[in-house]
């Protein structure tokens, strides 16, 4: 069974129930007020027959055995009167009735000798009942007349109600037949809406079978419908179709960059290969092949690490770390990186901050930029390293003076396999992964990194984490140890106090060396 048709049985369902419950409603509404205002004339009529009743002499007779019994004394034409004018003012039929079963009053000639309800003749309580007088449905009221607590006669009032039960019999044909119309239709129009609301729905299935078919991400639903749950769907399912979109792109390429990648050294290997095959060892060509392994071996293990990054199975082994001390670690073997023909590396603004973090994973950041500063920063030039606390984060800055980034390519140095100058990069045996790296430690550690540059102008990556504060009472020895090792010394010349930047080792304009 479709959704359809369950929508609509389901739909009719309700409808069907709920007007079954409101026409019960309404004819039992109507019911009792139609009763309510045939007793309430009933009453009426009963009570001035009663003070009618009050005024007649009350006679007693001798019983067999000696006791006196009340009875209604008879009045005359005057009694006769008096009760068919209450008959003929509420339009009723009104009997008076001694105790003994003897009527002494009619209010109507139509009935003369038959009592209205004949059972009411023997209750001691006020009784309303629906009976047949004459094949005449009859609402009658039978009032006990009392002295005491003896009843001494009855006063009987009736109403034919026959209009009563074709005024019911006609609501409930109505309702019946407004029922059965409204049930029509509402399948049609419920099939029109469900249809309707349906529609992106099919949309949606129809476009993901043409996905499926023909292989094509870029069509998208065409819904131009009000802003509810379905228009809600089709937006979603939009925005999801395009983020597989850019998935499955960036998956297309990064196999042909990976294949690139690997088909350059894989041919120098072959090429080597076959030198020694033909003309026997040879150094030069073994040392190239060497080489180009290494380059696939590191190829090999940057994407390991990201895939086990998107994965999310690279967990971070996190611990309280001075980033100061972190960034001497890294100073060090940058300067032995730079060489004695490269840029000077030198120490920027450096204060002691701490960080809750994995110190593998961060020394793997700033290594990735300072190398990256030092390969594309030529000789006479400087590399400054930095870190500082700045209110609740800390931050790190490796700044360079060397090519800069064109502002065009800006945006895209995080992504991998983008390489400013590809064939500059290629040579120096980057692969254009080690920006995407740095993005991701910042990021697994809850902070950022950003980029500033200008062509010509020099580089400056900014890291951004959380910063952990330390306990007051170990500021004070902090303080003491703020200032780095003299023996600490970059090639502008010693490394400048705490919280001053030296004029040559001041951070460029920009922001990072451009990537691999």
């Amino acid at each position: 069974m479709s959704i359809r048709l369950r929508l609509i049985l389901t739909y009719s369902a309700v409808l069907v129930l709920v007007l079954l419950i409101f026409s019960i409603t309404v004819f039992s509404v109507l019911h009792w007020a139609l009763v309510d205002s045939v007793d309430r004339t009933l009453e009426r009529a009963a009570n001035q027959a009663l003070d009618v009743v009050r005024t007649l002499p009350v006679t007693f007779v001798m019983l067999s055995d000696g006791t006196l019994m009340p009875r209604l004394g008879w009045a005359g034409e005057n009694l006769q009167q008096q009760i068919q004018q209450i008959s003929s003012a509420n339009a009723v039929f009104t009997q008076i009735w001694t105790d003994s079963g003897q009527i002494i009053a009619l209010g109507s000639p139509h009935l003369a000798g038959q009592a209205l309800d004949q059972a009411g003749l023997n209750t001691r309580e006020p009784t309303r009942r629906n009976v047949n007088v004459l094949d005449i449905p009859f609402r009658v009221l039978s009032y006990p007349v009392t002295t005491g607590s003896t009843i001494i006669g009855y006063i009987q009032v009736g109403q034919p109600i026959v209009y009563l039960q074709e005024a019911e019999s006609r609501a409930a044909v109505v309702m019946i037949l407004g029922s059965a119309f409204a049930f029509i239709a509402s399948l049609f129009l419920g099939n029109a809406l469900i249809e309707r609301a349906l529609h992106p729905i099919e949309d949606i299935a129809s476009v993901a079978s043409q996905i499926t078919t023909g292989d094509d991400l870029s069509r998208r639903i065409p819904y131009s419908g009000p802003p509810d749950e379905l228009g809600r769907l089709a937006v979603i399912f939009n925005a999801t179709l395009g983020r597989l979109e850019a998935l499955f792109q960036a998956q297309r390429r990064f196999v042909a960059d990976v294949s690139h990648e690997l088909r350059t050294p894989l041919t120098v290997i072959q090429g080597n290969v076959d030198i020694i095959r033909r003309y026997g060892p040879d150094t030069e060509a073994l040392e190239a092949i060497a080489e180009e392994s290494k380059r696939m071996t590191r190829l090999v293990g940057d994407l390991l690490l990201l895939a086990q990054a998107d994965a999310g199975e690279l967990p971070l082994i996190t611990q309280s770390l001075e980033l100061d001390t972190l960034l001497l670690t890294v100073y060090e073997q940058v300067r032995v990186l730079a060489g004695e023909n490269g840029p000077a590396v030198t120490l920027g603004r450096f204060e002691p901050v701490r960080v809750q973090a994995d110190p593998d994973r961060l020394k793997q950041l700033l290594l990735n930029l300072a190398s990256n500063a030092v390969k594309h920063t030529h000789a006479g030039g400087t590399v400054t390293l930095s870190v500082w606390p700045d209110g609740p984060e800390a931050l790190m800055t490796v700044a360079d003076t060397g090519e800069g980034i064109p502002a065009e390519d800006l945006p895209h140095v995080f992504e991998r396999f983008y390489r400013v100058d590809k064939a500059r990069a290629r040579k120096q045996g980057g692969a254009g992964l080690g920006l995407s790296i740095a993005q991701w430690i910042a990021e697994a550690h809850n902070g950022r990194i950003t980029v500033t540059s200008a062509a010509g102008a020099g580089t400056t990556f900014t890291i951004r984490l959380p910063r952990q504060i330390p306990p007051p009472e170990t500021l004070a020895e902090t303080a003491v140890n703020m200032r780095p090792p003299q023996g600490l010394r970059g090639r502008a010349g010693l490394t400048p106090p705490p919280g001053k930047v030296a004029p040559e080792a001041a951070p460029a304009a920009g922001a990072g060396p451009p990537p691999e």
